[in-house]
């Protein structure tokens, strides 16, 4: 999928298309193909992503399973995962990411509360670990 494409495709997901369109409102929020995802980038740091597996075409295992409800990744801060953690609905991310949280818009409540968490993170974004930057693996 192009750039280009991933502000207009059509997700024929209602409350995807007003993730998009409120996210893509926000000053210097931008989007990126990420796996088949539509990656939300503030700036060159990537701050969430919406997951919805009809925008690929090979299905890996993390991504939302046929019939549930498509899904919102937000990178947090530890405290703001935490926190965000404790609410109803959210989950860690199924990759395992840390402070990735997982939440499944199934309503406008749930997409309320995924603008929400958005905006913490873009307000606060995560700082890049010391582990995270070396993540060269060694092999023997």
């Amino acid at each position: 999928m192009k750039r280009s494409n991933l502000m207009t495709v059509p997700l024929e997901d209602e409350l995807g298309e007003l993730l998009r369109a409120e996210l893509l409102t926000w000053p210097g929020v931008t989007v990126r193909p990420m796996m088949g995802c539509i990656a939300f980038c503030h700036g060159k740091q990537m701050i969430g992503c919406y997951v919805n597996r009809d925008l690929l075409k090979k299905k890996p295992w993390w991504v939302n399973r046929s019939g549930e409800s498509t899904l919102a990744w937000v990178r947090l801060r530890k405290t703001d995962a935490e926190r965000a953690l404790k609410r109803r609905d959210v989950h860690q991310c199924r990759t395992g990411a840390k402070h990735w949280i997982e939440l499944p818009l199934k309503s406008h409540e749930l997409l309320e509360q995924a603008i929400y968490w958005f905006a913490v993170t873009y307000s606060h974004p995560p700082q890049k670990s010391k582990e995270g930057q070396s993540r060269k693996r060694k092999y023997l």
